[in-house]
C-alpha cells in the first residue's frame, strides 16, 4: 500500500466514522432501541454507493446523500410533531397552574392545554408540560453539554378518579421488573416508566417522564392516558346533610369572587398557537 492510498484510507475512514456516529446519535434520540440498526443501514448504504464509483467520488456522493436525507427526515419529523399537536388538541396555555409550575420549575417547562376525548366519549382537560435541562462537563479538554428532556401531565383537583391515581402509581413501581428489563434500563433510557408522581397542596395530580420530544413517545403517552382515563368520573365534593330546624338560620352573605376563565376559554384563545419544540444536539 503506497502513501497516497494510505492517506485516502485515513481521510475517508475518518469521514465515514463521523457520519456513522452522527447517525447513531440521531437514531438514539429518535428510537433508542433501533439506533444500531440505523447505523448498520447507513453502512449498507455506504457500501452500495462505493460500488457505484471510486473512492473520492463515492465519498462525496455519500456525504451529499447523508446531508440531504438528514435535512429531509428532520423536516418531516418537525412537521409531523406539529401535526400531532394539532390532531390531539395540544395548544399553548394562556395561563399555567401556579402550584404545578412551582413544582416543576417554570424556567424549565412550557405549558399547554389539552382537551382529550377518551374511549367512553367523556372529555377530560389537563395540562401538558414539556421540559428540558442542560448540564455542562469536561471531556478531555473540551466542554460537553448534555440535554435532558422531560414530559409532565397535570390534572386539576377533583377531575380524575382514585383508580387512575392508583394505576399511575403502579406504573412507576419497578420492583417487578425482570433482569432483562433492568439490564435494558441501564443502557437505554426508559421512556415508559414515570420518574416521579406528585400531588400539589391544592390537589393537582402530576406525572413526570424522562423522555424524548418526538411523535413516537408522545403518541404512546396519549394512548396510555386515553386507555386508563376511560371511565374516569369527576370527583364531586361530598355535601353533609343539613339538619332541618324549626327556626330559619340566617347565613352571612358570600362576597362575589372574580370570574376565573375556564379551560375551554383558554383552549379557544390559544387556538392555532402550537408550542414549538427546539431539539438540541449534545456537543
Amino acid at each position: 500500500m503506497n502513501q497516497g492510498t494510505l492517506f485516502q484510507v485515513m481521510v475517508f475512514g475518518a469521514l465515514y466514522a463521523v457520519g456513522f456516529f452522527i447517525v447513531y446519535l440521531v437514531g438514539r434520540r429518535k428510537s433508542p432501541r433501533n439506533a444500531i440498526q440505523y447505523s448498520v443501514g447507513s453502512w449498507v448504504g455506504l457500501m452500495a454507493v462505493v460500488l457505484v464509483g471510486d473512492g473520492p467520488s463515492s465519498c462525496v456522493l455519500f456525504v451529499i446523500l447523508f446531508l440531504v436525507s438528514f435535512i429531509v427526515f428532520r423536516k418531516k419529523a418537525d412537521i409531523s410533531l406539529q401535526a400531532f399537536f394539532t390532531a390531539n388538541h395540544i395548544y399553548k396555555a394562556a395561563t399555567a397552574p401556579e402550584q404545578v409550575s412551582t413544582l416543576l420549575g417554570s424556567q424549565y417547562y412550557s405549558c399547554a392545554d389539552v382537551k382529550m376525548t377518551v374511549q367512553t366519549g367523556e372529555e377530560i382537560c389537563f395540562n401538558w408540560w414539556q421540559g428540558m435541562t442542560s448540564s455542562t462537563g469536561m471531556s478531555g479538554n473540551a466542554h460537553v453539554t448534555t440535554f435532558t428532556y422531560y414530559l409532565a401531565v397535570s390534572f386539576a383537583p377533583n377531575t380524575i378518579s382514585e383508580q387512575f391515581k392508583r394505576v399511575a402509581r403502579e406504573k412507576i413501581d419497578t420492583s417487578g421488573f425482570t433482569f432483562r428489563q433492568k439490564f435494558n434500563r441501564f443502557f437505554v433510557l426508559d421512556t415508559v416508566t414515570p420518574i416521579r408522581i406528585a400531588e400539589t397542596e391544592n390537589g393537582s395530580f402530576v406525572i413526570i417522564w424522562q423522555t424524548y420530544h418526538d411523535v413516537e413517545r408522545f403518541r404512546y403517552y396519549i394512548d396510555w392516558l386515553k386507555a386508563n382515563l376511560s371511565g374516569t368520573k369527576k370527583l364531586e365534593p361530598v355535601e353533609m346533610p343539613i339538619e332541618r330546624e324549626p327556626v330559619p338560620i340566617l347565613l352571612p352573605e358570600t362576597p362575589s369572587l372574580p370570574v376565573i376563565p375556564s379551560s375551554r376559554q383558554h383552549h379557544e384563545q390559544a387556538l392555532g398557537r402550537v408550542p414549538k419544540i427546539y431539539v438540541h444536539s449534545a456537543r
